[in-house]
């Protein structure tokens, strides 16, 4: 192996789902975001020989005064079947994990990885089997009522692939339900052994027309993946109802306080959810390209969209005319992604702050880059992680806490790499 850090070529599946600015300056292949990490972590190299060790508890300790506890459900929506199998009688389940804040005297570390059989053959999480987490499992939770954060993943990644935010809010004083959404993620088997890997609405295969395969890519998602996370969001928040009435939240989630976040595609998730039912209070987009109709709708909530700056290389060609055409689809591709973000704050009457992050990249948004050496060339991973999530913190407290996050004023003063926009009030 050289010594450039090693990508493969995206799959189509994650191809063409676009961050602000893309990926990892060292991503080669289609236009790329979160494929690039998932080659370097199935591969577990990052260089010459054997990859750096991976610490067993690599997230910081977070900032609240909360221990966390942890807990999984698994829920299944009788009345829609799985879009993304052929089998006839599957019906939609979703896995969700919970962090919450607990009074439990315990002592954390809740495993990263609770059940390797979920991912099947898969060998993408082998290298992190031995990740523990600041969450006590299956703890007592406090009190509270506590508000509701219902968080959603990465397009082909997992409930969980964003830890280091997820436990900074519980322990901050927020339930957080992460969800998985099945046919777009790594899960492959359900607990009972039923698999959930998709054998129809597969993605459309590439032609090498960077332009036509991302919009016929962008096309797919909306069409089929878009509108499944859509429903799966709606079910949880269904779901939530009685997930407060009995059993050990029972009197614990205040359902008049809910948000929701997300990265990437989880992000868009997000606050298409923010557009469609009021349920959802305020949302938050770590650094998604919008898809649905929140572009065109807008919203009266508030929001938040959150960006990365780097700029991802072009594939490679030996062709001047490949090149330059390539050069013109992502220009083309970015003032896209750009112009959706434009129409929807345009389009909204509530509160609104769109962030740039200097030198971070898509995964700077996920636990991702802490497990890769030199995934995140632009900004540390621990301090990419600080910003994000004292952002995310503070938009959450000041809307559905009502606290003052001052913050949220002029974040450029207290984190000199953020640029921001904002209307508040209005």
């Amino acid at each position: 192996m050289t010594n450039e850090m090693k990508w493969t070529t995206p799959d189509p599946s994650t191809g063409f789902q676009l961050g602000h600015k893309g990926t990892p300056r060292r991503a080669r292949g289609r236009v790329a975001t979160v494929a690039a990490f998932l080659a370097v972590l199935g591969s577990g190299c990052t260089g010459d020989g054997p990859a750096p060790e991976i610490p067993e508890r690599p997230f910081p300790a977070p900032t609240g005064p909360h221990a966390i506890g942890m807990t999984e459900y698994l829920w299944t929506d009788e009345s829609r079947p799985e879009p993304f199998t052929r089998d006839a009688d599957d019906r939609r389940s979703v896995a969700v994990r919970v962090w919450y804040p607990t009074d439990d005297p315990g002592e954390p570390g809740a495993m990263y990885i609770t059940d390797m059989a979920e991912f099947g053959d898969g060998q993408d999480f082998v290298p992190v089997t031995h990740v523990r987490t600041n969450a006590l499992l299956d703890a007592a939770p406090a009190p509270g009522p506590f508000p509701v954060l219902v968080y959603h993943h990465g397009g082909s990644w997992t409930r969980f692939t964003s830890t280091f935010t997820t436990e900074e809010l519980a322990s901050h004083g927020y339930v957080v339900v992460s969800v998985g959404h099945n046919g777009f993620n790594k899960t492959q088997l359900l607990p009972g052994g039923a698999s959930v890997v998709p054998d129809t609405l597969t993605f459309p295969e590439p032609s090498g027309d960077l332009l036509a395969d991302a919009l016929d890519g962008w096309a797919f998602l909306d069409e089929h993946h878009f509108t499944a996370w859509v429903a799966d969001a709606v079910f949880v928040l269904d779901q939530l109802e009685a997930l407060s009435n009995t059993g050990r939240f029972a009197g614990r989630l205040d359902l008049d306080r809910i948000g929701m976040y997300g990265w990437s595609f989880g992000g868009a998730t997000s606050i298409e959810l923010a557009v469609i039912d009021d349920r959802v209070k305020a949302a938050i987009d770590h650094d998604g390209q919008l898809f649905g109709s929140a572009a065109s709708a807008g919203t009266d909530k508030p929001f938040m969209l959150m960006h990365n700056t780097e700029v991802p290389e072009l594939p490679p060609s030996d062709d001047p005319e490949v090149s330059a055409a390539n050069a013109r689809a992502f220009e083309q591709l970015m003032a896209t992604v750009d112009s959706t973000s434009a129409a929807m704050r345009t389009a909204s009457t509530g509160d609104w702050y769109d962030v740039r992050i200097s030198g971070a990249n898509h995964g700077s948004f996920s636990d991702l880059v802490l497990f890769l050496p030199g995934s995140s060339p632009g900004i540390e991973p621990a301090r990419g992680h600080e910003i994000i999530n004292a952002l995310t913190v503070a938009f959450f407290d000041r809307y559905l806490k009502g606290a003052e996050a001052p913050l949220l004023d002029d974040p450029g003063e207290v984190f000199p790499e953020v640029v921001a926009q904002r209307r508040v009030g209005s």
